[in-house]
């Protein structure tokens, strides 16, 4: 018989079963060396129940003898991976560079030397033999080299441990409980070894204890270090502060309680700008995840940040982590959230043993402050608009109290002449029928047309000057000729030069157009055709800069010293005029966001340039051609 069923089998079993597993989860969660590591610790353990496993359920010498030479390996293994663990898992892994990690292993590989040579020197154990009975057990007596093997493994568990006390007393947030969990698991199964090294275990000496001690401390291993929820309820800090009034260091505990409830983020940084201590909410604000250990530059993902000023070298790496006050915008859940960081050196400024960084959110504070100011502009605006208002109603009264005055004056002397006439014709004669002279009623007529205009201008001014709130892309040629239909052109001539789209209110930039062009129909007749055979031209086209367009014509052009003046409101030469055509043009202007300015044709005529305007080329063969329309 090969094999047996011994009352070890199902435990040592179930051990090994437990330490694969909790190896393959933490490998498949791994973010970096730490887990990478725990998955090697539990795969050692693992391993050490296996051939365990193996030694005990085995019946031959020789076969039993082969599992046990194979176990030896282990302890030396299972310290070294668990050291290497523990390293990374304070922050320390910078420490293990590639030649003392070959100087750690080489601990196991000697060891595999010696148990594979024990039979030449017997330094490992001697006379080994099966002791039959219900079950068949190996039986040997351990010599130096075995107990020197173990003794080096505990002083490398001595080394570890104090480095997780170490973690325990300085952190201040959940690692302290992981810490905790990790070191209770480590000493409370390490000391199992000592009753089978000492030939007192209640279970025959084959170092059983371990993987059967590991099925209750594995268990607690992979809950405390995997579930957050678990670790935190680790009475640790009960424990901790219980010692530390013993010691008189009540005050650090409580720091460390206060440390971990503030709302802000607190974040350590060595010499080598790694992260050594973070509270629970850096850790939340920096995403999650283990960044003890890590560097600045993987504490915050690239693609997550916004904007983040001076920040932004420290963060990418190109430059160390240094004293500053920055704010970093970032994308967490779809959302942009804003933090205040402030970064401070710690110990000498000359020369800091690190850094800290508070880090507070601020991302509502922002949101006011930009709600505010919004609401400030359009505070502002309504005062614009209010004064603006206050502005036209002053133009309103004075076209009421001086511009219609006139024409109104001017009708009422023509309707009292007329009256005068009729009483005295009533008064010589009697009843008979009145004759009115037609000229006196022609001017009561031109009054009231002129009353007619002043007001319809008024009104237009009024409307010309509100913002522009809808535009769309119109063809300059299209709108020109819309506009030139809508006015009294008579034998007056549209040239269209290079047409452009301009992005603009249409129905507006009509009006402007209209306006524009009676402008030049009424004052721009040439100077040596005064006479009914006269044929202004009228040419509209785009800038040659490209920037807008402009409207000129052939006549006899505008004085320099009036150029600035012809744009005013009530500004005109024409004995009919109401001088509203061209100040409508400038607040249509301006309302755009436009300029305008007026020069010479290069004929000598008058010439509007209009520039600051959106405009793109024509490209569409859809577009009616250019050309030139006459109203003959």
């Amino acid at each position: 018989m090969t094999w047996q069923l011994t009352p070890y089998t199902v435990p040592l079993l179930l051990a090994t079963l437990l330490a694969t597993v909790g190896a393959i989860v933490t490998w498949r969660h791994r973010s970096g060396p730490v887990e990478t590591w725990g998955s090697s610790v539990q795969l050692s353990v693992g391993l050490w129940a296996f051939l365990t496993l193996c030694t005990v359920s085995s019946v031959p010498l020789e076969l039993k003898l082969f599992w046990f030479r194979s176990f030896l390996v282990v302890p030396p293994l299972l310290t070294v991976t668990t050291l290497c663990f523990v390293f990374h898992f304070t922050g320390r892994g910078d420490w293990l560079t590639r030649p003392r990690l070959v100087a750690l292993f080489l601990f196991p590989v000697a060891t595999l030397v010696l148990v594979a040579t024990n039979h030449v020197h017997g330094y490992m154990f001697v006379d080994p033999r099966v002791a039959h009975g219900s079950v068949s057990l190996l039986e040997y007596d351990l010599q130096w080299g075995t107990y020197a093997v173990f003794g080096l493994s505990y002083a490398l568990v001595v080394v570890h441990s104090t480095m997780l006390s170490l973690k325990i007393l300085r952190s201040r947030n959940v690692y302290r409980r992981i810490a905790f969990v990790i070191i209770v698991t480590t000493v409370g199964s390490t000391s199992m070894t000592l009753f089978s090294l000492a030939e007192v275990s209640p279970a025959p000496p084959h170092f059983m204890l371990l993987p059967l001690a590991y099925l209750a401390f594995g268990t607690l291993l992979i809950v405390g270090t995997s579930s957050i929820t678990v670790a935190k309820k680790v009475p640790v800090d009960r424990l901790l502060s219980v010692l530390g009034s013993q010691r008189g260091a009540v005050v650090p505990l409580a720091r460390d309680f206060v440390v971990e409830a503030v709302d802000n983020g607190i974040i350590v940084f060595d010499r080598n700008d790694r992260v050594v201590d973070v509270n629970s909410t850096a850790k939340r604000l920096a995403g999650g995840g283990r960044p003890v250990g890590k560097h600045v530059t993987a504490l915050v993902p690239s693609e997550i940040v916004l904007r983040a000023g001076d920040l932004e070298a420290v963060l990418d790496g190109s430059e160390p982590v240094r004293e500053l006050r920055e704010e970093l915008w970032v994308r967490l859940d779809d959302r942009e959230r804003c933090y205040d960081v402030r970064v401070s050196a710690l110990g000498d400024d000359d020369d800091p043993v690190g850094h800290v960084a508070l880090i507070h959110d601020i991302t509502e504070q922002k949101r006011r402050e930009d709600q505010l100011r919004a609401r400030e502009q359009e505070l502002e605006l309504q005062k614009e608009q209010l004064e603006y208002q206050n502005e036209r109603l002053d133009r309103f009264a004075g076209i009421v109290s001086h511009d219609l005055r006139n024409p109104l004056n001017v009708a009422q002397g023509y309707l009292e002449t007329i009256l005068s006439e009729v009483e005295d014709t009533d008064a010589d004669d009697g009843p008979a029928e009145v004759s009115v002279s037609v000229e006196y009623l022609e001017e009561v007529e031109r009054s009231h047309d002129r009353m007619g205009d002043i007001i319809e201008d008024a009104l237009a001014l009024a409307r010309q000057g509100k913002a522009i709130t809808e535009t769309e892309s119109v063809t300059l040629s299209v709108v020109a000729k819309d506009a030139w239909a809508n006015v009294e052109t008579r034998k007056a001539t549209l040239e269209l030069g290079d047409d452009c789209s301009v992005v603009a209110d249409r129905d507006r930039l009509l009006n402007v157009f209209e306006n524009l062009f009676r402008n030049s129909l009424e004052h721009g007749t040439p100077s040596d055709e005064e006479d009914d055979h006269a044929s202004p031209t009228v040419r509209v086209g785009r800038l040659a800069d490209g920037t807008g367009f402009y409207v000129e014509d052939n006549g006899p052009g505008i004085p320099d010293d009036r150029k600035e003046s012809v744009l005013e409101e009530g500004y005109t030469t024409a004995t009919d005029g109401t001088g509203f055509g061209l100040a409508i043009v400038r607040d249509v202007v301006t309302a755009h966001g436009w300029s305008i300015a007026v020069t010479d044709a290069a004929d000598g005529g008058a010439r509007f340039e209009i520039s600051g305007v959106d405009q793109s080329d024509v490209d569409d063969p859809a577009l009616p051609p250019l050309g030139r329309r006459s109203t003959e």
